[in-house]
């Protein structure tokens, strides 16, 4: 909610003029902080550090429990009260006690906060680029590397030519992917660079997804390779890894199980 109402304010800025920002491409922030007089500043700073975050999708809570104990003397009263910042998707209890004999006024009960938010246009995964070397020198800089850092060569432990991937990157949510089917087939396609090159064996396309009716989209790749396979390794928990993932690159041939894994965001284009 907090990403999603970010963007839509940023939309209105831009039909405004108030700001200059690009049609079609989606924004998120990448600092967000309250004025540092509020004294809930450190609270709701670090929940804000922790929602602008790269996360996949989902609902994270957590509860907690204080106990406290105050004396009240005859013919006296204490009011407790607790401040709760509410945002887009955000709550943030205080954990300070605030301490009266009087009630709040309707004036003091609510404030507003401003929080100040730096955006940047959000990168999506266009699209794949097969590199083909002779020698493991040859690899690019910007290649896909394998999650748990294994080798990086989709033809690693056969005699063939060294295959790596590099990702192509847009900001037009227009381009951006949403999967990649894994093709495995006795006959060469020439649309597309075949992962096996110089195997002799089967060929192997990673084919480009769009579905236009889907508003998350690919924004981190990696290679999984791994003795189990993806079932196993998504029945336990690895931190930071990706939960959606092609099948088995090195099925029908010797080797490790090979996987594709993609982590995707939600987009909000103006």
């Amino acid at each position: 909610m907090f990403n999603e109402a970010v963007a839509s304010e940023a939309r209105k800025l831009a039909e405004s003029g108030s700001v200059q920002l690009e049609s079609g491409v989606s924004y998120g922030p990448i600092t967000a902080s309250t004025q540092a007089g509020y004294q809930m500043s450190s609270e709701i700073n670090t929940m804000l550090e922790n929602t602008i975050g790269e996360q996949p999708e989902g609902i994270v809570s957590w509860d907690k429990k204080v106990t406290e104990g105050y004396t009240v003397h005859a013919y006296s009263r204490l009011i407790l009260y607790q401040r709760h910042f509410y945002g887009p998707g955000i709550s943030v209890q205080d954990s300070s006690i605030l301490l009266d004999d009087v009630p709040l006024n309707a004036a003091d009960a609510e404030e507003e906060v401003l929080i100040n938010i730096e955006l940047e246009p959000k990168s999506f995964i266009s699209g794949i680029q097969v590199v083909y070397g002779d020698q493991a020198s040859d690899a690019p800089d910007d290649r896909v590397g394998d999650w748990f850092g294994g080798s990086d060569n989709i033809n690693y432990g056969f005699d063939a030519k060294f295959v790596w991937l590099v990702l192509v990157y847009t900001t037009q949510v227009s381009e951006a992917l949403t999967n990649f089917d894994l093709i495995i087939q006795d006959q060469e396609d020439s649309r597309y660079n075949d992962l096996a090159a110089g195997t002799g064996g089967n060929y192997r396309y990673l084919i480009p997804v769009r579905q236009n009716n889907q508003d998350l989209f690919i924004s981190k790749l990696t290679l999984v390779r791994s003795a189990s396979s993806v079932d196993d390794l998504f029945n336990v928990t690895w931190p930071g890894l990706p939960q959606g993932a092609t099948g088995n690159i090195n099925a029908g041939r010797e080797g490790t199980y090979l996987y594709l894994s993609r982590q995707l965001q939600r987009a909000y284009a103006l």
